[in-house]
């Protein structure tokens, strides 16, 4: 546990969060938690915790209940986080931990991510994921990349934002390693949060729900405004973007990520990547009876979101649509076999027609 940054405290010992959108006012635990942890379940309520399930108001001072308690610790090709093209056919090191701003009942992360929901149900369970999840040091995650000789340092598997104080104290240790840092997020940030984090932020894939407010208010308990803010805020500081969306049956389908398609070349560039994710049920929170896109439908919206202009579009579902295809003249530059790549290219130009394909090494 580790007193929280960016909220601010009221006389009546109320604290608000900034770290993400959502701004919780988050009621004091007046009993003293540091020295007297047995006995405690009992007193601590809902409002005593941020929404996330990460944070808890101690006495009036906010503390981040996830401070290197790590859920997830594991080598991993860059392309599992839909990352391709930064640093293609390098290694890095996932870390994760548990707790989410947003409530998405398709989240295959669930049993880690969703651990907020299970806080906010039965706050006393905060005493159970502090003692479940092994602690670990910002220093002690960096050593293992280099040791395992990582390109990157990758926080997934959980919302990152959630994590903002460990995350940043470990991006501050990688960049001075000159280790890469990745956020996998959902973009659901504070101006606050972002303005610490970028200085020390390489790439991001950012998980854009729907093109719809309706759906990121019904879905996901959210909005889609401040993620927007965050993605263009992040390309104004020039970190490397990608960006991924779920294809799923009568909630984002093609009407709406074809908005989202629009939105991209007209704010950010004809050559952001888009990856394409297939909604699956049986892995999902609370959607295992929903309708699952066919392989065919995904295939067909591949197709017209290139022709509808955008550059560098990947579906993970055959080698075919995981490759990356020259704007220009269509040759095959990067081959994908799973998480095995070939690379064709010519120092990120098309070794056919010299066509940049805006990839960074």
């Amino acid at each position: 546990m580790k007193e929280a940054i960016l909220y601010e405290s009221s006389g009546a010992g109320l604290v608000k969060c900034g770290v993400c959108p959502r701004e919780c006012i988050i009621f004091p635990l007046k009993k003293n938690f540091l020295q007297q942890k047995n006995g405690l379940e009992a007193e601590i309520k809902k409002d005593n915790l941020g929404f996330c399930g990460t944070r808890i108001n101690l006495n009036g001072k906010l503390f981040t209940l996830n401070y290197g308690r790590i859920t997830g610790l594991e080598v991993e090709p860059i392309e599992k986080k839909l990352i391709y093209h930064f640093l293609p056919g390098t290694m890095t090191l996932s870390l994760g931990s548990f707790g989410c701003n947003f409530r998405c009942p398709n989240c295959y992360n669930w049993e880690i991510s969703q651990t907020s929901s299970l806080v906010q149900n039965k706050p006393e369970t905060i005493f159970q994921l502090n003692n479940s999840f092994p602690e670990i040091s910002p220093t002690e995650i960096v050593t293992q990349a280099l040791e395992n000789r990582c390109a990157s340092i990758s926080y997934t598997y959980n919302e990152p934002t959630v994590s903002i104080e460990f995350n940043l104290a470990t991006m501050k240790l990688a960049r001075k390693a000159k280790l890469k840092n990745i956020w996998i997020t959902n973009g659901f940030i504070s101006t606050k949060s972002l303005d610490l984090v970028i200085p020390y932020l390489d790439a991001v894939n950012l998980d854009i729900k729907s093109f719809s407010e309706k759906f990121y208010s019904s879905h996901s308990k959210g909005n889609l405004t401040p993620v927007l803010k965050s993605l263009s805020k992040l390309a104004k500081n020039k970190v490397h973007l990608e960006i991924a969306t779920l294809v799923m049956p009568e909630l984002n389908e093609e009407k709406e990520i074809l908005c989202l398609v629009e939105f991209l070349k007209k704010e950010l560039s004809s050559h952001v990547p888009l990856h394409l994710v297939d909604f699956s049920a049986p892995i999902s929170w609370q959607m295992e009876n929903w309708k699952e896109p066919s392989k065919t439908e995904i295939i067909k919206l591949w197709k017209k979101i290139i022709s509808a202009g955008l550059e560098f579009v990947y579906a993970d579902i055959d080698n075919r649509t995981k490759n990356t295809y020259c704007p220009h003249c269509g040759e095959v530059n990067i081959e994908r076999l799973d998480y095995e790549i070939e690379r064709k290219d010519d120092e990120s130009f098309c070794f056919n027609c010299d066509r940049k394909l805006f990839i960074k090494e």
